[in-house]
């Protein structure tokens, strides 16, 4: 939680310098499906996000994200999905910002995961995510995001876990 509240005060503090062209934040939520993973069913995704605007074509965006795997099926019976927080930085590298009109976007970054099932795991690992989106600009200030990402978590033992989350987002834009 630590981590969290001073990445925020980072973001306001860089905001409030100057350093930023644009602000923005938003809110997101989706399906989160697990790849590979047999002891998994499909889930649901939401977070939070902001947007730092460094230079045309370059964004910064602190995320903040919430999994909840199904649960799966197996030869042993039923078992329970796992949950996810995970919190890091993606860098975007196209268009952002809410001009009316759609804007193509790719997305990268990193993020610390924190696994969870009930009696069962409790492990915190660092990943990694890539992915494609589109912000559909409703005006000066907001933005429809639509994105795929791709997350993969490696594990002890040379194993990973690897999930898609497709989400729909609004985003808030300041200064723009």
């Amino acid at each position: 939680m630590k981590k969290i509240i001073l990445s925020g005060v980072l973001l306001l503090a860089l905001a409030s310098s100057g350093f930023a062209t644009g602000v923005g934040i938003g809110g997101f939520g989706g399906v989160s499906i697990p790849i590979i993973q047999e002891d998994q069913g499909n889930g649901t995704v939401f977070g939070l996000r902001a947007k730092l605007k460094l230079i045309p074509g370059f964004t910064v965006e602190p995320v903040l994200g919430f999994n909840k795997f199904g649960d799966a099926d197996s030869d042993f019976g039923t078992r329970e999905g796992s949950k996810v927080t995970y919190y890091g930085v993606d860098l975007i590298l196209g268009g952002m910002g809410a001009p009316i009109g759609p804007r193509v976007y790719l997305v990268g970054g990193g993020a610390f995961y924190s696994f969870s099932r009930d009696y069962d795991e409790d492990e915190s690992r660092l990943g990694l995510s890539a992915g494609l989106g589109i912000e559909i600009g409703l005006g000066k200030t907001l933005g429809l995001d639509f994105r795929g990402k791709f997350h993969l978590v490696t594990q002890d033992g040379g194993g990973s876990r690897k999930m898609a989350n497709i989400t729909a987002g609004l985003n808030y834009y300041l200064g723009m």
